[in-house]
Parts: C-alpha cells; structure tokens; sequence
C-alpha cells in the first residue's frame, strides 16, 4: 500500500511540475461564454454590447490590413446596412452555433478561437450567402486587445459593390 501511495504522490509530484509548460483549454469558461455573447450582439446588432468587451487599445487583423477601434465602431453599422438575418452555424452543418474554446498559454496570454460558419441576407442583391470563418481574441485585463479575422471578404465586398450603386 505504501508503494501505490508514493507511486501516485510520485506521479502526482511530476505533473505538477510540469503543467507549468502546457496550454490549459477551457470550453465553458468566462472568456469563452464572454466571446458567445460577443457574437450574439454582432449578429443582433448590438454594437454598444461588443464595446463593452473591446479594449480602447483594439487592433483586428484581416486581410486587408490592420484596423483600430475607431474603425471598427464606423464599420459595424455597414454589416447590418448591407447584410440581415445574420447568424451562425457550425462549420460543417447547418445547425446553429459555433465552436469555441480559451487557451491560456505558459507565457501568460490568453486566446480565444471560433471557428463557424457566417450567414447573412445581403440587403441589396438579395443573395444567401455563407462564409466559412475563423476568429482569435487575445484577451488582457479582461478586455479584448487583438483579433484575427480569418474569413473570405468577398461576399461582403460583392455587398458594398451593390449598395455603392444604389447610391
């Protein structure tokens, strides 16, 4: 018996030690409920709710270059301009949802990641369209400071194109 206990405090004692150097992945956490309530205000329009999350010192990344908070307040209202019933399914089926998870790293950050699939009425050409997407928030002080937007822009370019001309 005392074999099994110094055995178990043995390995006890080595994962201890080295859960220093792991990623820790949470899926029901405050950050990650924090990010499905983030995308229930985008989809909502509830743009005050999504500041509420943002750091003054925001900086998004996409393909098309890098933009700030002050940008990102002015090119919200544009996606409810161009696009309606917006929501969200799961990358591979049509139900609603999406996936979510926070990692907090061993250097201290913290990120976390989705993955979905976009959908949305464009107002203007009255198209259906989807896009497969792919989001990362780094989170510091309990505030959103950085994302990475991985997404194919066309459809929103094909809408903007459509409410240019209506002009």
């Amino acid at each position: 018996m005392k074999q099994v206990i110094f055995y178990l405090l043995t390995i006890a004692s080595i994962l201890s030690c080295s859960n220093q150097n792991i990623a820790i992945v949470t899926f029901e956490d405050d950050k990650t409920n924090e990010i499905k309530a983030h995308f229930e205000d985008y989809a909502s329009g509830n743009i005050d709710g999504m500041l509420s999350r943002w750091s003054d010192d925001l900086s998004i990344l996409t393909n098309e270059g890098v933009v700030g908070l002050k940008e990102v307040k002015e090119l919200l209202p544009l996606h409810h301009t161009l696009f309606s019933e917006i929501n969200f399914t799961y990358p591979d089926s049509e139900e609603k949802g999406f996936y979510a998870e926070t990692t907090d790293y061993p250097d201290g950050t913290t990120w976390t990641k989705t993955w979905y699939k976009w959908h949305a009425v464009g107002n203007f050409t009255n198209n259906e369209v989807s896009s497969l997407g792919m989001i990362g928030f780094r989170w510091d002080n309990g505030k959103i400071v950085e994302e990475h937007h991985f997404e194919d822009s066309s459809v929103f370019e094909a809408e903007l194109n459509a409410y240019q001309a209506s002009l």
